[in-house]
């Protein structure tokens, strides 16, 4: 893989992590602030969704980077066997 898409990938990963931080504090100040259990447990679902979607979003970013910049990359085991079970 070239350096401008490891750079690339680099910037969105830490970006995906200063979100994920931004809501982490967020659900620290509706804590502090004694805020309903339902607009925590919503603030967690919600980092939670942007960690998992954030992973996704980078494994696959990562299998075209390599494979568009003339790299091997195998379709990562976890989603080769959701693809196996779509066919």
């Amino acid at each position: 893989m070239t350096e401008d898409f490891q750079q690339a990938l680099l910037q969105v990963a830490r970006s995906m992590d200063a979100l994920a931080r931004v809501f982490e504090h967020r659900i620290a100040e509706l804590r502090a602030l004694g805020e309903s259990e339902e607009q925590v447990r919503e603030a967690v679902n919600g980092v939670q969704a942007v960690k998992d979607s954030g992973a996704i979003y980078l494994t696959w970013a990562n299998h075209y980077a390599k494979r568009v910049a003339g790299g091997e990359s195998e379709m990562p085991d976890d989603l080769a066997d959701e693809e196996a079970l779509d066919a």
